[in-house]
């Protein structure tokens, strides 16, 4: 009996290193630098290409931030394949151009608040009215996650012909050699710099730099039989801060993989108080009023890659979804983080989860250095396999 339990106890310790070990040395905390686009493009016409021309694996994300000015709305940023790109004629209109896109496959950000998963929101630059976007998107072809894809990425505001006026920065993760740009257009102007695998300079506009920056670690996991889960976390935020999140969950194989969507919930204090335990999971769900969904909700589904969700095939876990993405807000914030399965109740939450928040007040959870926490679990971890293997 003695020697079982021994046995056992081990087992799980060496699953911890190992859990412990993917995590410090794959996706799961922040590992590389970006490739880094950054300038200001400005031109009297109402399609542009190219910002840059990016080969990432799949498992490459991308943060974004761009900003212009309100009364150019909206304006559009297009991903393009080789192939489609190939397709492209300077003897085409700004519409022609565009329908050769697929926005079902995600190939065409809004810069617009209406459309959520931009990250846009009004603010008041030097008594100028902008669009300011923060967000991100993951590259994920088909489920194998070491596949390479290229993306040439345009600009345009086909319904408007006052030209493209946009500041726009790119943290781009698991590029295949060296970053660069290209655009073909005699007499454009595109104010650009490129900086591969360097630190991040603070911008013309100053735009946060977060990657810099010491975070705040909240990591765990949920496994619930309930559909409604609360709470990860309560934050609090200054001006400007925000947190990069990695999200993980298993997908299963009796239900529809589409249908398969966790939606993290950030609630206000306002929130919370009309929250009751009689409520249902979609009740809770909308404490969250609609017109704030684009800001205080994050869906987590195979197919959200504009909160940088894909599916993985993991060893042992078999297909996963997995998360890679940021959130900033421009001005001070309270949150109340939650997780939900409103549309599969039946199955509860079973959900890994990494928040790296910056620019924090407080946040009532534990709060730890990413890599000296990583070491000392790992240095916990071999000393409790190596006591054990030798009793």
């Amino acid at each position: 009996m003695a020697c079982d339990m021994k046995l056992e106890l081990l087992h799980q310790s060496a699953v911890v290193l190992l859990m412990m070990l993917d995590m410090l040395l794959s996706g799961f905390s922040p590992s590389g630098r970006p490739c880094i686009y950054e300038g200001r493009l400005s031109t009297a016409r109402n399609w542009f290409g190219y910002l840059a021309n990016i080969t990432v694996l799949g498992n490459g994300r991308m943060l974004f931030e761009f900003m212009y000015p309100a009364k150019q709305c909206c304006q559009n940023v297009l991903f393009y394949s080789d192939e489609q790109v190939a397709v492209v004629s300077p003897h085409m209109t700004c519409w022609q151009k565009e329908y050769i896109l697929r926005p079902e496959t995600d190939q065409i950000l809004r810069l617009t608040p209406r459309f959520s998963w931009s990250g846009c929101h009004l603010a008041n630059s030097a008594g100028q009215l902008m669009y300011v976007c923060e967000g991100g998107r993951s590259f994920a072809v088909g489920d194998e996650r070491r596949h390479a894809s290229t993306w040439h990425l345009a600009v345009s505001n086909c319904a408007r012909h006052s030209g493209l006026d946009l500041y726009y920065r790119l943290l781009v993760y698991g590029i295949i050699g060296k970053c660069r740009y290209h655009f073909d257009v005699a007499g454009e102007r595109l104010s650009a710099k490129i900086r591969a695998h360097s630190e991040l300079p603070r911008t013309a506009y100053e735009w946060r730099d977060t990657v810099s920056e010491s975070p705040c670690i909240v990591e765990g996991s949920v496994s619930s039989r309930e559909s409604w889960f609360g709470f990860l976390a309560n934050v609090s935020l200054r001006h400007g801060g925000g947190f990069q999140f990695h999200f993980r969950f298993r997908l299963l194989t009796s239900v529809p993989v589409m249908s398969q969507i966790l939606s993290v919930l950030l609630y206000t204090a306002d929130d919370v108080s009309r929250l009751s335990v009689r409520q249902t999971c979609w009740q809770r769900y909308t404490a969250i009023r609609q017109q704030h969904h684009s800001e205080r909700l994050i869906e987590l589904g195979s197919k959200s890659s504009w909160n940088g969700c894909a599916s993985e095939n993991a060893t042992g876990d078999g297909h996963v979804v997995v998360c890679r993405s940021e959130r900033r807000f421009d001005d001070a914030r309270q949150f109340y983080v939650a997780v939900s399965n409103c549309r599969n109740p039946e199955h509860g939450i079973h959900l890994q989860y990494r928040l790296e928040v910056y620019g924090y007040d407080s946040v009532e959870q534990y709060c730890k250095s990413c890599c000296a926490y990583c070491h000392v679990v790992l240095i916990g971890a071999c000393v409790v396999v190596l006591s054990l293997a030798t009793l």
